[in-house]
């Protein structure tokens, strides 16, 4: 096993820690939760070091804290054990939000496209109870920056933004952001359908084969109590030498095992019919 091999692993066997659950959608949102974290990790450890060289060379120091422990949760949530995967996708997707506004305050409105990457990321890996969650807090950040703005507290270097510039990067942020928590969500309401379809014609085909396991079996075993019994009373009836008590007792005994088969046989004939109404 190579490295690349050990890393992903290392951190599915961390984050996901049930692969044997059904593939629903609630597994497909944390496998790929899983996967988002296998390759941000690296990417983030890539990305830092040139932020921080710039940071430092602009005197942004706190910018340099607020990266590195970024970079740091980013890590730790990937290899981390003993959190919850539900804790570990609140912990990501919080630390995106803050990570994405202090870019903006620091490097400038290009950087609002990480927080529309953060609204996007976090309707694909956890299902908020107010869908439109990550829109909303685009939209409070937007008008947060924007009162900076008014009031001065703006760096120098972002201060000569125009207004109608800073109204139309966020009023096209805050539009995305709502068509995205909008479109998505409805996305997985028809992939949720279509994972319980399957789930119920998977259960349905688990329990005809049942049935036909059952069949078999009786075919194979319970049929050929009675059918045996019948062979070997009629080989003793053809024998010509039995008194009339033996006959009477032998075609007595013929009697109760042709009913016998004849109950088994309707039972046969219900489950093929069990399975032919499921089907």
């Amino acid at each position: 096993m190579n490295f690349c091999e050990k890393y992903t692993s290392a951190i599915k066997d961390t984050v996901l820690i049930s692969l044997n659950q059904n593939k629903n959608l609630k597994y497909w949102r944390d496998d790929m939760f899983t996967n988002t974290l296998i390759f941000v990790i690296p990417l983030s450890i890539i990305a830092l070091i040139p932020s921080v060289l710039w940071a430092l060379d602009f005197g942004y120091y706190q910018l340099v804290i607020i990266d590195v422990v970024s970079v740091l949760i980013i890590i730790m949530l990937g290899f981390k054990k003993g959190i919850k995967i539900k804790h570990r996708k609140l912990l990501f997707i919080g630390t995106g939000y803050v990570l994405s506004f202090t870019l903006i305050y620091y490097v400038g409105l290009n950087s609002t496209l990480y927080l529309l990457a953060c609204c996007f990321l976090s309707v694909f890996i956890y299902s908020f109870k107010n869908e439109y969650f990550p829109a909303l807090l685009n939209l409070y950040i937007s008008i947060l920056y924007i009162l900076l703005y008014y009031f001065d507290f703006i760096l120098a270097n972002n201060a000569t933004i125009k207004p109608s510039e800073l109204f139309a990067v966020f009023s096209n942020l805050i539009f995305l952001s709502f068509l995205v928590c909008t479109l998505i969500p409805r996305l997985f309401m028809r992939l949720n359908d279509s994972f319980k379809e399957t789930l119920r014609h998977t259960k349905k085909i688990e329990k005809q084969n049942n049935l036909l396991k059952e069949i078999t079996w009786i075919q194979s075993h319970v049929v050929r109590t009675p059918l045996s019994r019948l062979m070997a009373l009629t080989e003793l009836l053809k024998n010509t030498d039995n008194s009339v008590e033996e006959k009477k007792f032998l075609l007595d005994n013929i009697i109760i095992s042709s009913k016998e088969l004849d109950e088994i046989i309707k039972e046969i004939v219900q489950k093929s019919e069990s399975v032919h109404a499921n089907e």
